[in-house]
């Protein structure tokens, strides 16, 4: 391991420097894609991108007819290429490549045979915060609080074992 990623003299290298950092974009996040929305030229708006209370973008792509031939690998390349632009829109204009993962999805018709129709998404991706980094810090956290709140409890506790 690098002595860089555990130097405790340098707070940036820190888990809660870096949860922090996770949160702060995520605002920043938010208050992009809002802006993005009011605007009317903006490629959120020309793409019809709409969102969900957490800010996953998704919007639907649709290949041309002329491509329903095709082996399912190669429309799945031409889904990668027609997302080209959103993702340079996401990466150069809004900055925010690195926390944006991608998905997309086929949509099937009622007989269960694959459309030309995807269902695209863009989640944020936490690099830091997580479920388990919560939880784990909020167990540490209560564990603390009880045994400074029981403290006399455990000092007898421990003098009567000796």
């Amino acid at each position: 391991m690098s002595s860089e990623k555990y130097n405790i003299f340098k707070p940036r290298t820190w888990a809660i420097s870096k949860v922090i950092k996770d949160i702060i974009n995520y605002r920043d996040w938010i208050k992009t894609i809002k802006k993005e929305k009011n605007n009317p030229n903006s490629v959120y708006n020309k793409m019809n991108m709409g969102h969900n209370y957490f800010y996953t973008i998704y919007f639907p792509l649709v290949l041309p007819q002329e491509d329903k031939e095709l082996p399912d690998n190669i429309k799945k390349l031409r889904v990668i290429e027609s997302l080209t632009p959103i993702h340079r829109y996401f990466d150069d204009e809004l900055g925010f490549a690195e926390y944006i993962v991608p998905e997309f999805n086929q949509f099937y018709d009622e007989y269960d045979n694959p459309t030309l129709a995807y269902g695209i998404v863009y989640r944020f991706a936490f690099k830091r915060l997580s479920l388990g980094w919560v939880l784990s810090r909020l167990t540490f956290l209560v564990l603390l609080i009880l045994g400074i709140l029981n403290y006399s409890r455990i000092v007898d506790w421990l003098t009567n074992l000796i």
